[in-house]
């Protein structure tokens, strides 16, 4: 690890060879002529910036000494401008030794193994190793006894306000992947989310990663321009124009971009974060730091019917996102699995009529201009009159995902967003909807599908799906009232890891029996009725996005289930589903009592 007093030091005799240069050519000129010239002189040197660098080079076996090579000239680029500059470079990269210098580093750069998710390893939901850096076990012992931090560890590192991370040569963290496959969009867009939700956690406000490129153009503008970072990574070498942004589902308030390596493919570029963030503020911090915006302990997100609230809960995306889908909202089936599908791309939910688009739906379409617009179901549900009154809000056409019946929509909803491979799929009954409210939601925050089957029996569809997916284990939603134990018996062919169910004494229970799923201390937890289906089919994938779970209440009360599950989450805010018609005032007020304090 270099000293900063050394980098002082360097810094102060920088800056008297610079002034001794400027002097010069004055005292050269008194000594010819006993006067001052008035030629020209030599400009001092710019004072060094006090904003703390760290480069850190983790142990990447046979790749680390090429990684120490590329550091040292990030490094060579960074001391032009920082006199607080520290290398912590593989073989004595620890945790204990990053975590150190890392501590108030305005700048955050690190070269070494990537270990992201989705990936092809063992699925961890608290992403222990997952998303953060590959460090030495212990120090002095060469560079393959690697051990992955992820973000439970990341979270800690305590950066400066206004940090900005560069993360150089990494798989998984621009959305890339290992093999140099194309993992495709969906995949893609949940690396990038994932990679950087710690970092954005442990004091950063910008994550930038570079798989390929160099990162000292960056360091460069970081220190000498005043832009925003969204601009200063947009006017880098590697650039490619191809650009696509959505909201962050894993960090609300920001929001996340991968600039493709051509319109179809290649993630290899990526920056989330907040994106009006500007240079100047990541050298010079503000005594307190900038944060995610601010919102109510318990908020209402609702419109004057299922339309509005639909949209009134897109609302929550930014302009620009790569797609919107689109369901009818006049039956459950088909925006059930398409909320899976959503919440993992991390895209919104719209309702339509079945032969027209409502004022509220095409307001917010004109508002998102989305990439493309995938309708969720056949034409019984979304007519092709439909499809041409949707063509005007998007420049990118309008696909529809559909199949003969609710099972077979499911199943082409799942095979048009899931690769094979996915650690689970969720099987919840096509002919109801509470079970599968609360687990649309699961799903989407995992990345994984869901799929519907019959209370007796498994349909076709549902069957080949599963044979194409070759999940790593399958969680029924609900009880055997809802899906019968022989099902579980069928279900078991379809998987090697097993098959479990999820399911309580009622709707209630249930919700909360998958809300089970995520710890103590969520951000955030969604509320709707658990008598109507109408308010939480966007809901479900806006939970989805955010990685949230999403409870059921009464029209009037907070059943004891979800009270006990509210207790036990201490969410920093709970966000209601509807108006007061589907969740009364008086839930509004009894939830108040659940927020973390």
């Amino acid at each position: 690890m270099e000293s900063p007093l050394h980098h002082a030091v360097r810094a102060l005799t920088l800056a008297v060879l610079a002034v001794l240069l400027a002097v010069a050519p004055v005292l050269a000129s008194a000594t010819s002529h006993g006067t001052t010239s008035t030629g020209p002189r030599v400009a001092a040197a710019p004072a060094l910036s006090a904003a703390k660098v760290v480069i850190v080079v983790g142990a990447t076996h046979g790749s680390t000494s090429h990684y120490r090579d590329i550091a040292d000239s990030a490094y060579a680029e960074a001391i032009k401008w920082s006199s607080n500059v520290v290398k912590v470079y593989s073989p004595n990269a620890t945790w204990a030794a990053v975590k150190a210098a890392a501590a108030g580093a305005s700048v955050l750069v690190y070269l070494g193994h990537g270990n992201g998710w989705p990936s092809p390893y063992t699925y961890d939901p608290n992403f222990t190793t997952k998303d953060g850096f590959g460090l030495n076990a212990t120090a002095g012992n060469g560079d393959y006894n690697n051990v992955y931090y992820g973000e439970p560890s990341i979270a800690t590192l305590g950066l400066a306000p206004n940090a900005v991370v560069l993360l150089n040569h990494l798989c998984y963290a621009s959305g890339n992947s290992e093999d140099s496959s194309d993992p495709g969009y969906s995949v893609a867009a949940q690396r990038v989310d994932n990679y950087a939700a710690a970092f954005l956690k442990a004091g950063a406000r910008a994550v930038i990663a570079e798989a390929h490129g160099s990162v000292n153009g960056m360091i460069r503008d970081l220190f000498t321009t005043d832009q925003t970072v969204l601009e200063a990574w947009r006017g880098q070498w590697g650039y490619n124009g191809n650009e696509m942004g959505f909201a962050s589902g894993r960090s609300p308030g920001y929001t996340a971009f991968m600039d493709l390596e051509s319109p179809s493919g290649g993630y290899y570029r990526s920056l989330v974060g907040n994106p009006n963030l500007r240079t100047r503020d990541v050298i010079t911090p503000p005594a307190a730091p900038v944060s995610a915006p601010v919102q109510e302990t318990v908020s209402r997100v609702s419109g004057s019917d299922r339309f509005a609230t639909a949209a009134a809960i897109s609302a929550g995306w930014a302009p620009g996102v790569p797609v919107v889908y689109v369901a009818t909202g006049l039956n459950f089936p088909d925006a059930l699995a398409g909320a899976a599908a959503a919440g993992a791309l991390g895209a919104p939910i719209l309702l339509v009529m079945t032969d027209s688009v409502p004022a509220a739906t095409v307001v917010e379409l004109q508002r998102l201009q989305p990439g493309k617009i995938v309708i969720l179901g056949g034409t019984g549900a979304v007519s092709d009159n439909v499809v041409g009154t949707l063509s005007y809000y998007t420049t990118g056409g309008v696909f529809r995902q559909s199949g003969s019946d609710r099972f077979s929509t499911a199943a082409a909803i799942s095979a048009a967003s899931f690769a094979p491979g996915v650690p689970v799929a969720y099987v919840a009954t096509g002919l109801n909807f509470p079970d599968a409210l609360a687990g649309a939601a699961a799903a989407g925050a995992l990345g994984v599908p869901i799929l519907l089957t019959m209370t007796d029996s498994v349909p076709a569809a549902t069957v080949v799906e599963l044979q194409r997916l070759q999940p790593g284990k399958i969680v029924i939603l609900g009880g055997p009232g809802a899906v019968s134990d022989d099902v579980v018996g069928v279900l078991s062919y379809y998987t090697s890891g097993g098959v479990f169910r999820l399911s309580g004494s009622d709707r209630y229970a249930t919700a909360a029996a998958i809300s089970a799923g995520w710890g103590p201390g969520v951000p955030v937890v969604y509320i709707a009725t658990g008598l109507n289906f109408p308010d939480a089919l966007a809901g479900a994938a806006a939970a989805g996005s955010l990685g949230a779970p999403l409870l059921l209440v009464t029209g009037t009360t907070v059943p004891p289930a979800t009270a006990a599950e509210l207790a036990r989450l201490k969410p920093g805010r709970i966000v209601i589903l509807g108006g007061p018609g589907a969740v009364s005032d008086a839930v509004f007020a009894a939830l108040d009592a659940y927020f973390a304090r």
